[in-house]
This record gives C-alpha cells, sequence and structure tokens, in this order.
C-alpha cells in the first residue's frame, strides 16, 4: 500500500513538472510531440527499453534546443526521425517524369 502511495506522489511530481516544462517548449517542439502523438506514435506504455552512450556536447546541445531530458528527449528524437519530410526526395525522384512538352505556363 505504501508503495502505491510513493509511486502515485512520484508520478504526479512527473506530471506537475512535465506540464510546467511543456508550456516552455518551443511551438516546434510542441508541435512535434502533438503530431507524433496524433498519429499513435506516442500511446500507452512505454515498453522499449534504450541504454547507450552518447556524446556529451550533442546530448547538451539538444537539451538547450529542445528544452527537454532523459527519455522525454529520446521521445522527441525518435518522433523527429519517424515523422521526418521527405518531400525533397521524393521530389528530386520525379525528375524527368514530366514530357519535356507539357506546357507548365497553362
Amino acid at each position: 500500500m505504501a508503495e502505491n502511495r510513493k509511486a502515485e506522489k512520484a508520478t504526479a511530481r512527473r506530471a506537475s513538472g512535465k506540464e510546467i516544462a511543456e508550456s516552455a517548449l518551443s511551438p516546434r517542439v510542441r508541435a512535434t510531440l502533438s503530431i507524433a502523438t496524433a498519429s499513435g506514435l506516442i500511446k500507452g506504455k512505454k515498453g522499449k527499453r534504450l541504454s547507450g552512450r552518447v556524446h556529451e556536447d550533442l546530448f547538451d546541445a539538444a537539451v538547450a534546443k529542445s528544452g527537454l531530458n532523459g527519455a522525454d528527449l529520446i521521445d522527441y528524437a525518435l518522433a523527429k526521425v519517424a515523422l521526418e519530410d521527405d518531400f525533397a526526395e521524393q521530389l528530386i525522384a520525379l525528375r524527368g517524369s514530366i514530357s519535356k512538352d507539357v506546357d507548365l505556363d497553362a
């Protein structure tokens, strides 16, 4: 019973801290996380464990730019990769697919 109360208090602290932190996030970070949530990429219980070492300067720069840290930073970074816009690559792949005699001024 005491363990449940401790877990509830820890969750409440994280939730209240997260609400404060979210208000300080840039619109770009909020939009990315919102789109990832709406697409179903961020839902339910976290079940995948990730561990590794990263370059300190890279990590510090990512924290400074995103306003996130720890697991929230990892979620954001993974969402950026998962939602990456590939418009430029698709456009380049279309090169030469339209006949030269098509009137594009019409």
